[in-house]
């Protein structure tokens, strides 16, 4: 990869590669893992040591401009970001899913600082870890991989390992008029969710999003990527949204 540069991104943040994934698809993936803690960085540079935020507008365009940055020998990302309502639409709605986790939070005044490294809980069996995190740290204490912009941790222990191969021919059924549909993929490490309608806006929603990976845009609310190992997890999230959840 050119210079290096989102080969290392992908290191830091502990995010393989695919098997068989081109180039444009990795990029966009390790570019919005990256994004949340470049969105911190944002807000700590307030001048004022992240004590009193920096407004939305303003960490969309900061976003976009370090998006342009990294595009060099890879423009198709540009696309990727601009889809739909454009870039900065984009950007500042994924900080909005930040601050309905807690990941960020809003002022009284309408500006945004990064919260304290915390975890809140998502069931009784792990939690999600949130606030000021140093990436490069994670990768080698225990804590699960990253999957879309954020990680997991076990509340007593590791969090639960659900392959690929082990939900292949579940069925978790309930009556609903939405389904979930999950997939494996030829990459043992991850699995692919289509969902038949985009998600409601709710906190629940806001962390499926924020533990998976768009597909074919940065909106895309409806394909998303996701670890493996994360599977039990975000099926409980759809299950908790009303989803019916399929498995293949």
């Amino acid at each position: 990869m050119a210079g290096d540069l989102l080969g290392t991104m992908a290191d830091d943040l502990g995010i393989p590669r695919m098997h068989g994934e081109e180039d444009t698809s990795f990029v966009c993936r390790v570019s919005y893992s990256a994004l949340r803690f470049w969105m911190q960085a944002f807000c700590l540079d307030d001048g004022f040591g992240g004590s009193y935020g920096i407004s939305r507008p303003t960490i969309a365009r900061k976003s976009a401009a370090w998006l342009r940055n990294l595009a060099g020998p890879y423009p198709d990302i540009l696309e990727w970001y601009e889809h739909g309502a454009g870039m900065r639409r984009n950007l500042s709605d994924i900080a909005r899913l930040l601050t309905d986790v807690s990941d960020l939070l809003e002022t009284d005044n309408g500006l945004y600082r990064c919260t304290a490294r915390h975890t809140v809980p998502l069931g009784t069996r792990s939690s999600l870890l949130l606030g000021l995190t140093d990436p490069t740290n994670l990768t080698s204490t225990g804590v699960p991989p990253m999957s879309g912009m954020m990680r997991l941790t076990g509340l007593t222990g590791e969090v639960p390992s659900l392959s690929a191969a082990s939900i292949n021919g579940t069925t978790r059924h309930r009556p609903s008029k939405r389904k979930a549909v999950i997939t494996p993929t030829e990459d043992e490490r991850y699995i692919a969710i289509d969902l038949s309608r985009p998600p409601s806006v709710s906190i629940q929603a806001s962390r499926f999003n924020l533990l998976t990976w768009p597909v074919s845009s940065v909106d895309d609310a409806s394909h998303r990527l996701a670890r493996a190992e994360y599977g039990l997890t975000l099926m409980q999230l759809l299950e908790s949204e009303g989803y019916a959840i399929v498995t293949r």
